[in-house]
């Protein structure tokens, strides 16, 4: 049976609203140390607990947040994902995290559902197929901060990296080794960060006079398996690429499976640079130059700023936060056999 505050207020001999100034810590009027003490002590006796649902109709907060992300078994999800909760207990919010696979459809229907149950606010790398579910939190004034990516043409809150800077980086990096044909696998080219790494990769390719083919750009997925057919259509052009940038750590996995099954060895045959960085990379054989994201600043940032707009009392103005990307050199990188 669930243990009511008029339940401890009969067994302590006093008034309802007694009880729940004690029990809240909001003892405006004398309450007696006597009467404090025998409250706490039967409230612990019957092991009450709070009605969470009465509280959140009163006070029009759940103090709940949801953090809706493609895959949380992609090491880079889950790393941002374990620093919101982090971030999210400690300012004594419940998290719901959802996985949305990459599906518009399904990432509209939690959203759908949570902002039913009264969710205070959401933090999402939104699927990107659609806007119309973010353009209806902005109308309905539910707030929500969009991580890792986000639209040009909507004013919201979003953290994210310089995925642009650090692709140019990488791009000049391996022109510096005298690669000219570099291959370039995508990931899903509608996301936002996939478009500013290409932005960022087509304006190296441009100042640094790197072939230009449209070939060396390919893929559309994230799978282990996207980066192993991708890499299979870049060996197999007339002219392949001395090099390859991954745009996604999971695809870096398949790539690599597809260079070697190829008899081929990195970097002797082929350079290799990859977007994200994870804590087994510099294990791997060869060690893995990469670029890599500070994702539990990412998450630590964008709970904070969810949080300016919950405890806001008036509307705040939209925020974008950029995170710098770190650039780790390793050994998975040389000069190519043929130099043209």
């Amino acid at each position: 049976m669930v243990v009511t505050l008029k339940d401890i207020a009969i067994r302590a001999g006093v008034h309802v609203s007694t009880v729940s100034r004690v029990l809240r810590g909001k003892e405006t009027q004398q309450v007696s140390p006597q009467t404090r003490k025998l409250i706490l002590s039967i409230a612990e006796e019957l092991s009450y607990t709070p009605n969470l649902l009465a509280r959140a109709f009163r006070l029009k907060k759940t103090h709940t947040i949801a953090l809706l992300i493609p895959d949380i078994s992609n090491a880079f999800f889950a790393r941002i994902a374990r620093s919101i909760e982090i971030q999210s207990y400690n300012a004594g919010y419940t998290l719901v995290v959802c996985n949305t696979d990459e599906e518009q459809a399904k990432e509209n229907q939690y959203l759908n559902s949570l902002k039913s149950r009264s969710i205070d606010g959401f933090i999402i790398a939104p699927v990107q197929d659609s806007k119309q579910q973010i353009i209806d939190l902005i109308n309905n004034k539910i707030p929500f901060v969009l991580i890792d990516r986000r639209f040009d043409d909507l004013e919201t809150n979003a953290v994210i990296s310089d995925n642009e800077k650090a692709s140019f980086y990488a791009t000049e990096y391996l022109s510096r080794y005298q690669h000219k044909r570099i291959g370039f696998i995508c990931g899903r080219k509608r996301l936002y960060t996939i478009k500013k790494r290409l932005v960022g990769f087509q304006k190296a390719v441009k100042q640094f006079q790197l072939d230009d083919n449209p070939e060396m750009i390919v893929g559309d997925g994230f799978t282990i398996e996207d980066g192993f057919r991708a890499t299979q259509k870049l060996m197999a052009l007339e002219h392949p690429p001395t090099a390859i940038i991954s745009s996604g750590n999971v695809l870096t996995i398949g790539i690599m499976k597809a260079i070697h099954e190829r008899d081929l060895s990195i970097p002797r045959d082929i350079s290799l640079v990859g977007f994200t960085d994870s804590f087994c990379v510099p294990y791997w054989n060869p060690p893995l130059t990469t670029i890599s994201h500070p994702l539990h600043q990412m998450g630590h940032e964008a709970f904070e700023l969810l949080l300016k707009h919950l405890q806001a009392k008036e509307t705040l103005a939209p925020r974008q936060i950029t995170i710098k990307t770190k650039f780790h050199e390793r050994h998975s990188v040389d000069q190519p056999k043929i130099y043209n």
